[in-house]
């Protein structure tokens, strides 16, 4: 695919995904859509790479939301609501909840609307102290944050502040934002996108299937129905990881040696 609206950079095993549109908060198109998608997949194919970034064009928006130009302007009748045939923002969040690779959100500026559903099923997120905002103006514009009524509060954040969130439309910043659970780091603006490649960079160096496979189990976890389950299906998928990996507790070999901790 010829990707206009999204750009790629590498350093070593980390690679950042760019919302390209800062004219427009870095608000995302079905174009826009189409082109997140595609680039993730391209990064799940390279080997090389163990960790995958992303963020924003510029230093005003990590995602403003979805782009408001393209939605209908009668929504009195039935098929305005039917879009079901584009790619939308909560197809691309699936891809993101499900990819076998660690993923960071670097939040530069503004997250809103659509751009906290790409938020959500990061695995982690670091936010600008200055410039990060977070919230949900849906409720200004008149309808439902709907994608994100079907991710918000299958995550750790309270249903309460869910709540807040939704029906107030303001704004958080990134010390309420990590406050709440929706990000786990906060650092200066200035510092940020460096910060963003060397904390991806520190997880990169561990064993890749290790990664995907503590992924999986975590997600594994949350959706089990018990405790008890929860902790069989964990079990099975250590002992299958054990089964296929030929680096399978190399470093607690190390550490009985006495050896220090090695990049794999």
């Amino acid at each position: 695919m010829d990707r206009k609206q999204v750009l790629i950079e590498r350093r070593d095993a980390v690679a950042k995904i760019i919302i390209n549109r800062p004219e427009k908060r870095n608000s995302i198109s079905v174009a826009a859509v189409r082109e997140l998608i595609d680039a993730f997949e391209e990064l799940r194919n390279d080997n090389s790479i163990a960790v995958v970034l992303t963020t924003g064009a510029g230093d005003d928006a990590y995602c403003a939301g979805r782009d408001l130009s393209e939605f209908p302007t009668d929504f009195s009748k039935p098929e305005s609501f039917d879009r079901r045939s584009e790619p939308r923002a909560y197809h691309l969040a699936e891809v993101i909840r499900n990819y076998p690779k660690v993923t960071i959100a670097v939040v530069n500026g503004y997250c809103l609307g659509a751009g906290i559903t790409l938020l959500l099923p990061h695995d982690l997120a670091i936010a600008s102290e200055e410039k990060a905002r977070f919230g949900l103006p849906e409720i200004m514009r008149g309808f439902l944050a709907y994608p994100i009524l079907a991710t918000l509060f299958k995550t750790n954040i309270p249903t309460k502040l869910g709540f807040e969130m939704i029906l107030t439309g303001k704004n958080w910043d990134a010390k309420r934002a990590m406050e709440v659970g929706l990000i786990n780091r906060v650092v200066p603006h200035a510092e940020l996108q460096e910060a963003a490649w060397e904390w991806g960079a520190e997880i990169a160096r561990w064993d890749r299937l290790t990664l995907a496979y503590c992924k999986m189990a975590v997600h594994a976890a949350m959706e089990a129905p018990s405790v008890p389950l929860a902790a069989e299906i964990v079990w099975l998928m250590q002992n299958e990881h054990n089964a296929i990996n030929p680096r399978s507790h190399e470093g607690m070999r190390d550490f009985l040696a006495k050896r220090g901790p090695k990049a794999f």
